[in-house]
């Protein structure tokens, strides 16, 4: 039987996390509401930076969810099954797709998704959440300012109809989200760990002190990324304040 989502389709909206804002103080809605649009006039990306997408062309999405048993310090396990949610449809297209730290997600070196999850948090628990998600799937000519942006139409040579791809998405996303519970964070980690780019790579980046090279080795339940800079010391990074030097 296929699955039945509740979707909220749009033609042209300012974005979609902005319109699931607007939702949430209307009225009640059911958990794993999706809002999608074809086109955005503000989209919004990590770091405060804006998302770019051809109108029509590609993935433009917010899922609304209310995981009230999650604790406020697991809340990067949100991001985590997003992620590996978007990592198991990818790899039904093609290989090679990873999870760059905190949730980007790359085709070898180039960016193909984007995640923005906004969460209101309740005493200590999660009220609800919005996950924002670009992806891009047959936009084949990028602006200047995104020189590593890649689609699933350059990758494969395809074109794929945008709302067929949007319900298998939705399929391999819930089936992640359903494991959201504590007993399932091991299984996450293992699974985040597997998918994360240039882990156990030497690589380069840059934090408050300058540009170093270190490697990834994991990261900690509340998301911190943990980089080994030389056999005595390791440091760990929150959100912001490191980046990678590619």
């Amino acid at each position: 039987m296929e699955a039945i989502f509740n979707i909220l389709k749009y033609d042209i909206i300012s974005s979609t996390n902005d319109e699931a804002k607007n939702i949430l103080q209307q009225k009640n809605i059911p958990d794993f509401t999706v809002i999608t649009a074809e086109e955005q006039t503000k989209g919004r990306g990590q770091r405060n930076n804006s998302w770019h997408s051809n109108k029509s062309e590609n993935l433009l999405l917010s899922i609304i969810s209310f995981p009230n048993k999650i604790n406020a310090v697991n809340q990067f396990y949100l991001s985590k099954v997003i992620s590996l949610g978007i990592i198991d449809y990818l790899n039904t297209k093609a290989n090679d797709f990873k999870i760059k730290w905190p949730n980007d997600i790359y085709f070898k070196d180039k960016k193909i998704c984007g995640i923005l999850i906004e969460n209101t948090v309740s005493g200590s628990f999660i009220k609800n959440s919005i996950a924002g998600i670009g992806l891009n799937i047959n936009q084949t000519q990028f602006p200047d300012f995104l020189p590593d942006a890649i689609s699933l139409n350059l990758i494969t040579g395809k074109k794929f109809e945008l709302e067929y791809e949007l319900k298998e998405l939705l399929i391999f996303l819930k089936n992640k989200f359903n494991l959201l519970k504590p007993d399932s964070f091991f299984e996450i980690d293992n699974r985040y760990h597997e998918n994360l780019y240039k882990i156990y790579e030497k690589s380069g980046f840059k934090d408050s002190n300058g540009i170093f090279e270190g490697t990834i080795t994991g990261t900690l339940p509340q998301g911190n990324l943990i980089i080994k800079i030389n056999d005595n010391k390791t440091k760990t990074y929150a959100f912001k304040e490191i980046e990678f030097i590619i």
